[in-house]
């Protein structure tokens, strides 16, 4: 088999997770979708017989499942990729399911080192590469707007509601600096509880059709990650985005923040506490140092974080695990499969074999499992349950006795 290169056409069916309005399906499926389009690979936002590539983001049902366990048995290289742990992550997967993934897949994606770690060390993944997350919104370029030169400066926050306790810790401080007001687009089923709790912060709705003019409304973004360890393991992606569209950002100093920060020259906007937050704030309020602040970033934010930047490594990444797919098969196929016919013809029609495979199966997943955190905890709570349920039948007993 001929060694493909990342410039040979691929053909790549993507299957994102949710639709356009998805944040993390628009950065992860539909911008590399039409970044490799762009860089001549024929891509798919759908299953495809004849790909080279299978890539699903995240959300894993029946379907999707026989789609990969088909396309592995085709030699298509099948990528799953994970950017969510815990709660989130079971939302799209059940456990079953990711358990199967674990087996099937080539190797995993995810987009940051925190995650890899995670995905490698607790969450029983084999192989993981880091695909990292593009600019949001479809850019063709880093943007510039003109700068305002009012009296009051716009700082913007962004995100989902599920986040916005991260913004909580800082809105009254933010809110509290002369000069400056505060704007937040978030989900809009979400504005009236949250403007009642914060009457001097300017709630929007977020719509993909609009944010772009709200962003760029705004003088500033702050944006932070300093919640839980699921927090603490996000990318970089809102941060590359406002400073691609012309807005510079002030985040917190935290993994990906502090890491991109460093890349593109603006340590100055990392903060750690309210103290350093008014001084990221202040140093940034004159339009002169908010476009020295774009000169310095935006040229190392496109190099290392533009679609066509990222669909280059997707394309790395999956002829990687293609050509390691076609070493394994050629090599191991004339053993393994004298040894597996005749293994087939011994035992397939015995209905012990068939029984002791499936309790081999599960006694596997159990034990991957077990290995997660939150799994052990929910089966010691229960059996700590059950241990006090017996013990008051046991008293009772011995009560009426």
């Amino acid at each position: 088999m001929r060694r493909r290169e990342p410039n040979d056409e691929m053909k790549c069916a993507l299957i994102p997770a949710g639709n356009e309005d998805t944040a993390s399906s628009r950065i992860r499926v539909y911008t590399l979708q039409r970044a490799l389009t762009a860089l001549g690979h024929a891509a798919n936002l759908e299953y495809s017989a004849d790909s080279d590539v299978l890539f699903i983001q995240k959300l894993v049902t029946w379907e999707t499942y026989e789609f990969a366990r088909q396309a592995k048995a085709r030699g298509c290289t099948v990528l799953y990729d994970v950017d969510d742990l815990g709660e989130t992550l079971w939302y799209y997967v059940p456990q079953r399911y990711y358990f199967e993934m674990i087996r099937l897949a080539d190797a995993f994606t995810t987009d940051t080192e925190r995650h890899k770690d995670l995905l490698l060390q607790k969450y029983g993944a084999k192989s993981v590469e880091i695909v990292p997350d593009t600019i949001d919104y479809y850019p063709s370029g880093p943007v510039r707007v003109t700068m305002r030169e009012e009296n009051v400066l716009r700082i913007l926050w962004f995100g989902s509601s599920s986040n916005i306790a991260l913004f909580e810790r800082y809105a009254s401080v933010l809110a509290a600096i002369p000069g400056v007001e505060v704007v937040v687009a978030t989900n809009a089923f979400a504005l009236a509880e949250y403007a009642r709790k914060y009457p001097r912060v300017n709630f929007v709705p977020w719509s993909r059709s609009s944010f772009l003019s709200t962003l760029q409304s705004c003088d500033l973004s702050c944006l932070m990650h300093d919640g839980s360890a699921v927090d603490l393991a996000k990318s970089n992606n809102k941060m590359i985005s406002s400073i691609t569209w012309g807005v510079p950002a002030v985040v917190s100093r935290t993994p990906e923040y502090e890491r991109t920060a460093r890349e593109a020259g603006i340590e100055t906007a990392l903060f750690s506490n309210e103290l350093e937050l008014r001084s990221a704030v202040e140093h940034l309020r004159s339009p002169k140092a908010r476009l020295a602040y774009l000169d310095r970033a935006q040229p190392e934010i496109w190099s290392r974080y533009g679609p066509g930047v990222v669909a280059k490594k997707f394309i790395e990444t999956a002829v990687k695990y293609r050509v390691a797919s076609a070493k394994g098969v050629s090599g191991q196929r004339s053993a393994k499969s004298l040894a597996e016919a005749a293994l087939r013809q011994t035992y397939s029609g015995t209905k012990g074999c068939l029984l002791a495979r499936k309790l081999r199966n599960r006694l596997e997943f159990e034990f991957w499992r077990f290995r997660l955190r939150e799994v052990r905890i929910a089966w010691i709570n229960s059996l700590f349950r059950r241990l006090v349920t017996r013990a008051k039948r046991f008293a009772k007993v011995l009560v009426r006795g």
